[in-house]
């Protein structure tokens, strides 16, 4: 866990505390984690672990309202969502170079080099990911590939549950071969 130490001297006529409220303003996350790893679980059973090599949280000033897209963490340096357990037993795994987490809306959004495999080792590759907790729901309006014991399937846009178990490619593009 990083944190920030505080300067050896205070400038005169301004505290500690007025000048963490400054770094505040200036837009400086209130917390930074490096090398995190989070098990989260929901009424008391392991749902999701999330591994990132930094993790930031950012909070509102007082007096003002979250807004519903708004970034509460933010992730970087590269992560992994293992989805429906923890890192050495899990349904399936998200990993991106990048993302944000939003609390309130329950809402990842996942970017660059995403990629998503379930347990049967069918891949999805794509640029951007948005995955919603409580909808169970994973989706993105981009270029996707996946590759599946069958073969190479490409397309644009696609809704998946998040174990990426059954999944639909919303735009399909190329050619498929259909077997009798």
């Amino acid at each position: 866990m990083g944190c920030a130490t505080a300067p050896d001297h205070e400038p005169p006529g301004q505290s500690v505390d007025a000048q963490a409220t400054d770094i505040l303003r200036e837009g400086a996350p209130i917390q930074v984690v490096e090398q995190g790893y989070f098990e989260y679980t929901e009424r008391g059973k392991l749902i999701q672990a999330l591994e990132a090599n930094r993790l930031e949280r950012w909070d509102h000033s007082e007096g003002e309202s979250p807004q519903p897209d708004a970034p509460l963490w933010q992730v970087s340096e590269g992560f992994t969502l293992f989805i429906g357990g923890n890192r050495d037993r899990h349904a399936a795994t998200l990993k991106a170079d990048r993302g944000t987490y939003n609390d309130q809306a329950g809402r990842l959004e996942a970017w660059d080099n995403v990629v998503l495999v379930n347990n049967k080792g069918e891949r999805l590759e794509t640029e951007h990911l948005v995955w919603s907790h409580d909808s169970d729901l994973v989706y993105t309006t981009r270029p996707v590939s996946i590759e599946t014991a069958q073969g190479l399937l490409r397309g644009r846009g696609l809704r998946s549950d998040s174990r990426f178990e059954r999944y639909e490619i919303l735009n399909p593009t190329g050619s498929f071969e259909v077997g009798n």
